[in-house]
């Protein structure tokens, strides 16, 4: 047992190791855990779990954060891609879409104004969504509709101009990917001969 005198310094010797247990435990700052996450987004499958023990730990420093949730989502959702059984691969794609449909219902007039890295939070947010949504199948998720829809929102969005080269063009792509594969025809016309 510890005397009185001593329980003071047991405390803050238990805090320091917790403390220490947490920074050993992957925690990175958001520009390092971003590029993580898009090691693992370009095919990467060893960089997944560490993006996604990244963005845990920052959603645990900041619950509502909504760019920490999308990224969170979306690298749930990438777990699925090596998954081997159909249901992990469906568990893991509803655990990120559900991450993904927190860090849109968090988005408000706030996040508009607040910036990471130079870019608007609801800006991010979105487009890592609308990324997400758009490279899940949409016979099983049902998303593409929601996706096309975020892209609009993002090609709007007042702060577009401004952000980033690199948000820029990931908007680009993500309307380029969004936009429909094919023309649309008019139904053919056979002529009765």
């Amino acid at each position: 047992m510890f005397t009185t005198e001593a329980r003071p310094m047991h405390h803050l010797i238990a805090a320091i190791l917790l403390a220490a247990g947490t920074a050993m435990a992957g925690d990175l700052p958001f520009p390092e855990a971003v590029q993580v996450f898009q090691r693992a987004q370009q095919g990467q499958d060893k960089e997944v779990a560490p993006a996604i023990a990244a963005f845990e730990a920052l959603v645990r420093a900041e619950p509502r954060n909504p760019v920490y949730l999308a990224y969170l989502g979306g690298a749930l959702s990438l777990k699925a891609r090596s998954a081997q059984a159909p249901l992990d691969r469906m568990k893991y794609a509803e655990e990120g879409l559900d991450q993904l449909d927190r860090a849109l219902a968090a988005l408000g007039p706030e996040q508009e104004k607040a910036q990471l890295r130079g870019v608007p939070m609801g800006l991010e947010a979105r487009l890592t969504a609308a990324n997400t949504f758009l490279r899940l199948p949409d016979a099983i998720f049902h998303r593409r509709a929601q996706a096309k829809k975020l892209v609009a929102e993002l090609q709007k969005h007042p702060a577009l101009p401004g952000a980033p080269a690199s948000i820029r063009t990931a908007v680009d792509a993500a309307a380029a990917e969004a936009a429909p594969t094919r023309a649309a025809r008019p139904p053919s016309r056979r002529c009765a001969a």
